[in-house]
This record gives C-alpha cells, sequence and structure tokens, in this order.
C-alpha cells in the first residue's frame, strides 16, 4: 500500500462490512488496510494493481496467432448468495463475462480436504463439494450433508469435533486457524462440563466405545510413544531457553526424537 507511484484501486464497498468495529482482531486489520487504500492517487500513480473478487475464471485468451503467448483471461462475474456476509455463502454464476489483459498467469494448485477411511463407519460425514465436515460452525460434527447452522434436521455426532481447514474450507492464516481450534476447544469443555453425550455415554444410543482406554490400549499396539502434559512442559521449558541463547522467544526442535530425548534426560 505504500509503495511510491503504486496506487491501489479500491474494491467495491458492498464487500466491506458497514461497521468493521466487531470484526476479530485480523479481519479488522485487513478491512482497515482495504478501505485506507494507498496514499498515491490512482491519477498520479505510474502503475496501480487491484484485489478483483467475485470473478470466476473459464478461458485463456491466446494473442494472435500464437497460441503459446497469453493476452488476456475471461471471467464469469458471481454473485454471493445468499450474501457476501453469511459464513456458508456460495458463489453463483451470473452469465456475465469480462476480459481482463494478461501477459502472464500464475497456477495455484491450492488446497482441499479428503475423508479419512473409515469415517462414515463411526457416523462422521463429509461434503465432497466443499471439502468440509459438516458442522455448526463451532466445531461439533453435524450428523447431515446438509447439516450446517440452521438446519432442522441435523444432530450433533456424539463426541465428534472439527477444526482448521476441515471445519471451515481453506481460508486464512495461521492466526486465524489458530483462533479457529481454539474455539473448538473451548466447545468441546463446555459440552463436556454440561454433561452433553460423547461416544461411550451410556444414553448415547450409540454401540458403546473403549474410549481413551481403547485408543491408548491401540497405541501402544502400534509402538506409540504417549507425551504427558508434564512431558510437554519441559519440552517448552527447553524450546525457551535455546531460544533465549540465539536472542529470540523460542528455538523449535524440528525433529521428534530431539523432543523426546529432552524428556529422557530426567
Amino acid at each position: 500500500m505504500k509503495l511510491p507511484s503504486v496506487a491501489f484501486r479500491p474494491i467495491d464497498s458492498s464487500l466491506i462490512p458497514s461497521d468493521i468495529s466487531m470484526l476479530p482482531r485480523a479481519q479488522k486489520r485487513i478491512m482497515e488496510l482495504l478501505k485506507k487504500g494507498s496514499e498515491t492517487s490512482i491519477s498520479s500513480a505510474s502503475k496501480s494493481w487491484s484485489l478483483d473478487f467475485q470473478l470466476s475464471p473459464t478461458r485463456f485468451n491466446a494473442a494472435g496467432t500464437s497460441s503459446e503467448r497469453l493476452s488476456s483471461v475471461s471471467f464469469e462475474k458471481t454473485l454471493l448468495s445468499p450474501g457476501p456476509f453469511d459464513p456458508y455463502a456460495k458463489a453463483k454464476g451470473t452469465g456475465e463475462y469480462v476480459n481482463l489483459q494478461a501477459g502472464i498467469a500464475f497456477r495455484s494448485i491450492g488446497y482441499k480436504s479428503e475423508p479419512l477411511q473409515g469415517l462414515s463407519d463411526i457416523g462422521v460425514p463429509f461434503d465432497e463439494h466443499l471439502g468440509i465436515i459438516p458442522n455448526d460452525q463451532y466445531g461439533r460434527v453435524l450428523n447431515s450433508s446438509q447439516g450446517l447452522a440452521g438446519s432442522l434436521t441435523a444432530k450433533h455426532v456424539p463426541g465428534m469435533y472439527c477444526a482448521g481447514w476441515v471445519k471451515r474450507g481453506p481460508t486464512g492464516v495461521i492466526a486465524s486457524t489458530m483462533n479457529e481450534a481454539f474455539a473448538t476447544a473451548d466447545v468441546i469443555a463446555d459440552d463436556w462440563y454440561s454433561h452433553a453425550l460423547f461416544i461411550g455415554s451410556e444414553d448415547s444410543h450409540d454401540t458403546p466405545k473403549d474410549g481413551w482406554a481403547g485408543l491408548k490400549e491401540e497405541a501402544e499396539k502400534r509402538g506409540c510413544r504417549r507425551v504427558s502434559w508434564k512431558d510437554w512442559e519441559m519440552i517448552d521449558k527447553a524450546e525457551r531457553e535455546r531460544g533465549k541463547a540465539k536472542g529470540k522467544e523460542r528455538e523449535k526442535f524440528t525433529r521428534i526424537e530431539d523432543m523426546l530425548a529432552v524428556i529422557d534426560k530426567t
């Protein structure tokens, strides 16, 4: 935004909430930057750039008779339904097209979650189209592929929760993903203390499961080593000491063997 002689072309104001004060810190900061724009005006700039939303690419157009040179990209304009601020809004084509001049294109492969084998066997659905596990926005897994917030048929799968991109799709940065995980963890704790149904509960109407005992037994069969909270605190302390020696907050271990070595020293 502060590059000299470079201007940012404002985005459609209808895509910015009228009141951004209540947004989470990361989203609020982004909206503030977009609203403020660049210090250089379009008229005085030698170059400009823009963030163009609600455009779905349909075709790469060649330059003249050359099939190896790009001249423009065709897009179909889209609308977000039911609205741009609905967390489950979907882009729908309008039938209106636009060409943008372009001399180079970069392909972004992107990311899409895939279901783990056996999830359906324990009643956990998966939305193949969106690449998410249907949930109530707070991380509680819902038992209907249509089970989004507001559905009258969706019910929480006892003891099943999700977080991260499989919860909301591949959007956001590390900070927002962390906050999403914290939110799901809070919901799990709230459900536990409010005596909500969990897998294996006597009144959950599910086939009884072994819970933590079963998980521990299976992990030990596979030779997995359990790290307790006390063990983690030792690793955390060691990383902070390593970082202090290098003048920073933390120097993380990058190998599991090195982390376990800290525990084994005691």
